[in-house]
């Protein structure tokens, strides 16, 4: 049984590893049944951080069920000044039963089908609470004693803590932005007469540009938009272009599966229809 519990949990990490990154793991527990409990009357959440945005992919726990059997409602929740607040989105919470004959104590949530953004602003909370008074068990301690996490007891407020937290994983994709050329004012990734005449008219304060267009209109980054920036514009558009560019079809997303492939339509020859670029929303 343990070893078909090692299949499992080793099948299931292949499925939602795959172009998704780790943006909070505490690794597996070093003993299952020992750990925060988790009742009607007892519940707790565990602090993470970001530094990029990201959408939400997938959560990892380890809990041991205590009763016969058990039902939880997991959530990922904003910071309410240094405690869990509100849900991110409508969607960011989840009924789950526990399978009394989980020995192993993994968890898994998907959310690959929903769009649950996640920013670097502020520290994000994966909360967990007992979905009925029937329901005793324990989210196993992490191996680390340097989380911050929080605990609310029968109702009477969330208490912080820095030790051993409830060990958990949380995954998500990377948002990538595509970034827009200098002079591209009304971001159309294209450089071009329109882009020339939205800066004279800001120019002669007929239309101004708001302080991120300011930023694109600033081509010789000397904090001052002017005529010479125009010139310089100009400049860009009418230069001679080589002839014969070179195009590559390698796929330079480092977060995608075929990174540094090939991936022309010769390389799905029978295989879509069409293309899609974007996976989210």
């Amino acid at each position: 049984m343990k070893k078909l519990s090692i299949i499992l949990i080793l099948l299931q990490l292949s499925i939602f590893s795959q172009d998704r990154t780790t943006i909070y793991n505490t690794g597996s527990p070093p003993i299952i049944d020992e750990g925060h409990g988790i009742s009607i009357n007892q519940s707790m959440a565990t602090r993470f951080t970001l530094s990029n945005d990201y959408v939400l992919e997938a959560i990892v726990f380890y809990m041991s069920l205590q009763s016969q059997e058990g039902n939880l409602i997991v959530s990922i929740r904003e910071d309410n000044n240094g405690a869990p607040g509100e849900l991110v989105s409508e969607l960011s919470q989840w009924n789950h039963s526990l399978d009394p004959f989980n020995l192993s104590g993994y968890n898994l949530i998907l959310t690959t089908d929903l769009c649950i953004y996640l920013n670097p602003s502020s520290p994000y909370w994966l909360r967990i609470d007992a979905a009925d008074a029937n329901t005793q068990a324990l989210w196993s301690y992490s191996s680390g004693t340097l989380y911050t996490y929080s605990q609310n007891n029968n109702q009477e407020g969330w208490i912080n803590n820095i030790g051993q937290t409830g060990a958990s994983g949380v995954f998500a994709e990377q948002i990538y932005e595509n970034p827009y050329q200098k002079g591209d004012v009304n971001f159309d990734f294209l450089v071009n007469i329109t882009d020339i005449i939205a800066i004279i008219s800001h120019i002669i304060e007929n239309n101004l540009l708001d302080d991120e267009q300011l930023d694109y209109a600033d081509l010789n980054s000397d904090g001052y938009i002017n005529v010479t920036d125009i010139v310089q514009l100009i400049n860009n558009i009418i230069q001679v272009q080589d002839e014969n560019p070179n195009f590559t079809l390698t796929d330079i997303n480092p977060a995608s599966e075929l990174y540094n492939l090939d991936i022309g339509p010769s390389y799905f020859n029978g295989q879509v229809s069409c293309y899609y670029f974007g996976k989210q929303g």
